[in-house]
């Protein structure tokens, strides 16, 4: 058997990554609904940046390392994967787990807005690449997105309960220390699983929407689940949301400028498809819900189940 004999210092990455993005999922979401709480902000604002872009430092690292090696296929692979990965895997886990709330300022404005990024990043991916032309539009959106976000925070829903003292140095190392847990596990789990797709032969056509965008999604589920175990759904929803609007402004906006980012027809007819279909998703859910229930979780991991077998080209 093939995972039989692998070596032990994989088998080893793969506990200690493991065991380091869920720690450092469980802290992150103490240290962010508490930062939230001690300062009044939103928990869901406090989910789409302090998680959503948090979390997706990885895909930003990865997008940046796989340009600079000359491998601008992964980079947007990574991007378009980890989109699919984090509504059909992540938020269907999390669903699943519980039921999860959709914030009407979410259904409102985060959803609807990442939904509007989709459609634009297929947009300029219609010709076969994500050109450096394209790359400082993303950039532009997600700084008017940033500004309106924050402006904005006053009309969100703001959180009922008690404050905690504020604890401003002490939070923002507990945060610095528990996003570098993630990432570092989430780099040990990609670097464990990566010997693990090479033992078993796996394509590199397939790694960039598969491998290693789920290698670099393993924070939003971690931080998904530990949402879900500690209540804080909202914070949970948020993260996803907000991790899309990064990795579709931000990582592609970045990578796409360092180099333009070509790409096959599948991946724009089958795979950005599939991730502008799950952007719907949740609004429809939210619509006709206001919830995402848990059998709408088991249709979401159904729906990732049947993109890898499918559609990607791993199976």
């Amino acid at each position: 058997m093939v995972l039989a004999s692998l070596p032990v210092t994989t088998t080893i990455e793969l506990l200690v990554g493991f065991l380091l993005l869920w720690k450092g999922g469980d802290l992150l979401v103490e240290g962010a609904d508490r930062f939230a709480r001690s300062y009044g902000v939103p928990s869901t604002l406090a989910g789409v940046f302090i998680l959503g872009f948090g979390t997706s430092v990885p895909e930003l690292a990865t997008s940046v390392l796989a340009i600079l090696d000359d491998k601008p296929g992964i980079a947007i692979g990574n991007v378009v994967g980890s989109n699919i990965a984090n509504v059909a895997l992540i938020l269907g886990v999390t669903a699943c787990l519980a039921a999860v709330p959709v914030n009407r300022f979410l259904q409102r404005v985060e959803i609807p807005f990442g939904i509007v990024v989709s459609v634009l990043a297929i947009g300029l991916a219609w010709d076969g690449e994500v050109s450096g032309m394209d790359g400082p539009i993303l950039l532009i959106a997600f700084a008017g997105y940033a500004v309106f976000a924050i402006t904005t925070a006053r009309h969100r829903d703001q959180p009922d309960d008690d404050r905690p003292d504020k604890r401003a140095w002490f939070d923002l190392g507990m945060a610095t220390l528990a996003l570098a847990a993630v990432v570092g596990g989430a780099r040990l789990f990609v670097s464990g699983a990566s010997t693990v797709a090479a033992w078993l032969e796996v394509s590199d056509g397939v790694i960039g929407v598969t491998l290693v965008a789920l290698g670099t999604s393993l924070p939003e589920l971690a931080t998904g689940i530990a949402a879900a175990r500690a209540h804080k759904l909202d914070l949970a929803l948020g993260n996803i949301i907000g991790s899309n609007i990064f990795n579709l402004l931000m990582v592609l906006g970045v990578a796409s400028t360092l180099r333009s980012q070509p790409l096959d027809p599948q991946m724009i007819d089958v795979d950005m498809m599939f991730m502008l279909g799950l952007a719907i998703a949740p609004w429809v859910f939210g619509a006709f819900f206001r919830r995402i229930p848990r059998w709408g979780g088991v249709l979401f991991l159904a729906t990732y189940v049947s993109y890898i077998v499918v559609f990607s080209g791993v199976i």
